[in-house]
Formats: structure tokens, C-alpha cells, sequence
């Protein structure tokens, strides 16, 4: 082979190097570009259901204002189907107020709670003494309770409030508390109804179960009860006179939006006051 041949085929094998690696750039920026396109398209789809989850929690708390009793959404939990710009939004109202409240419940209420979860005698006995001394400011211990020092002895990385519980997600740190019992439970509590009872009327199953004597099938049965059409409350009082809303009452709404792939949940704890210029406060938004 001549210099000139020699040289016309490293030209062009450079030629050939060059477009390959051309190709191989185009093809990076247009899968790059594909991959951008798809996250800006998922990234609107989230938007999308995170309004919409957004708008579901505002339409439930105009209708606990609303003056006409047979329009209110029930407010011990049971979810109702509501469409918001052509997406279908599951949203759950539960007033605080059937829940148990963890500052505020004795120690029976508690071991019945702890009980009706499955929890062993003496392991509700620990249990509903070891909330009382997380509770309670002195550093003090009840019969089966447990201090600060028995946190440390214990190896546990944090030691009890000695305060309010802030949040019922607390009540997994009190020693003993195991996911399965928490997991149980925490839907009949709460820390915002500060009441040492709960109302039985709007109280979810979870806290029906701790009443003495109540099972599953009692505490079905009270809620179909509440539930069945002559139950529900009546069209307004003559005139239009408004029904009037439990002033003071917390209620958490819970919204959830299912599209496609996508799953979201918007939870929400609002407090409800007389003064119509701030008619409402939120508590809680995750």
C-alpha cells in the first residue's frame, strides 16, 4: 500500500471515529433529553395530584361551615368521593373529639386501649403507666413506669418528654411500645381534643374498642348505626337558621388522591373558632 492509500484510510477510518462518536453524543442528549421530558412530566403529574389533594382538604373545611346540617360531611371518619378539575379525591373528616386524648386519658382508659390491641395484661399495666410518667413533668416513676433513668439503663438513644406528648407519632418512643401495638392504636388517639373522654358518636372503631365490654362486632355495629340514613342529621331548621358547628372542636382531614402511578395523601388538622374574621387555624399540614 502507497503513503497516499496509507493515508487516505486513516483519514477515513478518523471519519468514521468522528461520526460515531457524533452518534453516540446525539444519541446521549436525546435520551438526556427524553429523561428530562419524562421527570418534567412526572414532576406535573405530582403537582397535579398535590393540588388537587390540596383542594380536597379545602372543600371539607368549607363544609364544616355550611349551615344546611344535610349538606355537612360526617365527621367521624368515613371518607366520601368528590371530584376536583376531573380527579377523583377519597377525603375523610374525624373530629378529635372521638378520639382518646394521650395528655388527657387516665390510666384505665389507656390499659383498656393498650388491651384491646392486643397487648398482655402486664404489658398494658407498663404501658399505660410508662405514657403517664412520659407526661408528666417530674421526673417521677409509677409502679410499673419508667424514668428517665431507666431510659438510659435500657440503652434507649432519648429519654422520656417529661411534658406533653407533641404529636401522637411520639407515643412509638415510650419504652416497651412495639410497631405492631403503635400501629393499632394510633388511630384512636390524639392530642388535640384535651378531654379526658371521647364522644362515642364520631369515635373510630380503634377507640370504641377500649370502652369495657366492647368488641369488634359491637364496635362494627355502633358504627353502621351511626351510619344508616335515619341517623344522619336532618334538613335545616325552619327559616334557614343555622346549625351551629362545634366551636373549638379539631378535626383532621385526610385526603387522598390515586392516579395512575401515582398515590398521594394530604393530612391536615384544623381548629374551628367562632370569630368570622379567622374562622379556622390549622394545626397540623403534612
Amino acid at each position: 500500500m502507497t503513503d497516499g492509500h496509507h493515508e487516505r484510510g486513516i483519514a477515513l477510518a478518523s471519519v468514521l471515529w468522528s461520526v460515531a462518536a457524533l452518534s453516540l453524543i446525539a444519541a446521549a442528549m436525546l435520551s438526556s433529553s427524553m429523561h428530562a421530558a419524562r421527570i418534567g412530566r412526572n414532576a406535573w403529574a405530582q403537582l397535579q395530584v398535590q393540588t388537587a389533594a390540596d383542594a380536597g382538604v379545602e372543600r371539607a373545611i368549607l363544609s364544616l361551615f355550611d349551615p344546611r346540617a344535610d349538606r355537612r360531611w360526617p365527621v367521624d371518619g368515613t371518607p366520601r368521593d368528590i371530584v376536583f378539575d376531573g380527579t377523583n379525591i377519597s377525603v375523610a373528616i374525624q373530629d378529635e373529639a372521638g378520639r382518646i386524648d394521650l395528655n388527657y386519658a387516665n390510666r384505665t382508659f389507656l390499659h383498656d386501649l393498650f388491651k384491646a390491641a392486643g397487648a398482655e395484661p402486664a404489658q398494658a399495666d407498663a404501658l399505660a403507666d410508662r405514657v403517664i410518667d412520659w407526661r408528666t413533668l417530674k421526673n417521677t416513676r409509677s409502679l410499673n413506669g419508667a424514668t428517665a433513668d431507666d431510659y438510659r439503663n435500657a440503652g434507649y438513644a432519648w429519654l422520656p418528654r417529661g411534658g406533653p406528648f407533641q404529636s401522637v407519632d411520639e407515643l412509638a418512643l415510650v419504652m416497651g411500645m412495639t410497631p405492631q401495638i403503635f400501629a393499632r392504636v394510633a388511630p384512636a388517639l390524639t392530642v388535640y381534643s384535651h378531654q379526658r373522654d371521647f364522644d362515642l358518636r364520631v369515635a373510630p372503631k380503634e377507640a370504641l374498642l377500649a370502652v369495657p365490654g366492647m368488641d369488634e362486632a359491637g364496635a362494627e355495629q355502633t358504627i353502621a348505626a351511626r351510619d344508616a340514613p335515619s341517623a344522619r342529621p336532618g334538613p335545616a331548621l325552619s327559616g334557614g337558621a343555622p346549625v351551629p358547628i362545634p366551636v373549638g372542636h379539631a378535626f383532621s382531614i385526610t385526603a387522598m388522591v390515586r392516579q395512575d402511578r401515582i398515590r398521594f395523601t394530604r393530612q391536615a388538622v384544623v381548629q374551628i373558632f367562632a370569630d368570622p374574621a379567622h374562622p379556622f387555624r390549622f394545626l397540623a399540614w403534612k
